[in-house]
């Protein structure tokens, strides 16, 4: 009877739904877009791990100043972003599981180096609006900062000469100079060398009760596809190279 209990206890937990987390993100190509395969970049490889492990995801798209309030309120439970003291109260992050790297841009021709911050003093920069591109920068009273919706807008703001740089992920940057700057792209450049690499990591408000296995189990299967291949094959399905390993930040 008792060996009979155990099995009807399997088997209704075995016919249980999966539970559904909601990652939220605003459109940034190549990682988080609806009208991409699989949803952008990270959304597949965040949903592929996941539901390795048990659970569900769905992916809603909203601007990012909204995902993250979303977060914070728990109208949302995960989104993909970089480390920043600024979410340390109500969030618990993985490791990272690909890396950023961030780049200047600007009209090509013009002859600015970064040299750290101090370098960006009286250039105008255009940065896009909700982004924590680090502490430092953000936090920085003396640059002359303007806000965008999005890079195709900085990008615009830089090429009318509004502002001498925006910033930006470089895969960021060559997906819309194919796309929607084409017709401009020989008109913008990268300024050499680069901001910052930012591990990009999955980030989980700390109230939601199953937190720490959601990180657990990402960190988890993301190490086994990494393994199987599978973490590259999706990297190929989005044209990209993969990395022959996890950062470790």
């Amino acid at each position: 009877m008792r060996r009979l209990f155990g099995l009807m206890l399997l088997l209704a937990s075995a016919a249980l739904p999966a539970e559904v987390l909601r990652l939220a993100g605003n459109i940034w190509p190549p990682y988080t877009d609806k009208s991409l395969p699989g949803e952008g970049l990270s959304v597949e490889l965040i949903r592929t791990a996941l539901e390795r492990g048990g659970y569900r995801v769905e992916y809603i798209e909203v601007p990012w100043e909204r995902a993250l309030f979303g977060l914070r309120n728990g109208s949302y439970d995960m989104v993909n972003g970089w480390p920043t003291l600024k979410r340390v109260d109500y969030t618990l992050s993985s490791r990272p599981f690909l890396v950023n790297r961030m780049r200047w841009v600007q009209r090509r021709g013009n002859d600015f180096r970064y040299d750290g911050l101090d370098s960006l003093i009286g250039h105008p920069i255009a940065l896009s609006r909700g982004y924590m591109y680090s502490d430092e920068l953000d936090d920085n009273a003396r640059l002359q900062k303007g806000y965008a919706a999005s890079f195709v807008q900085a990008a615009a703001m830089v090429l009318a000469g509004r502002v001498d740089l925006t910033l930006e992920d470089e895969r960021t940057v060559l997906f819309h100079l194919e796309r929607e700057l084409g017709h401009e792209r020989d008109e913008l450049s990268f300024v050499p060398g680069e901001f910052r690499r930012a591990g990009l990591s999955l980030v989980v408000r700390s109230d939601h009760p199953q937190a720490t296995d959601i990180v657990a189990t990402f960190e988890r299967e993301i190490a086994a596809m990494l393994e199987d291949g599978s973490y590259a094959a999706i990297f190929r399905r989005h044209a990209m190279p993969a990395p022959d390993a996890l950062p470790q930040y």
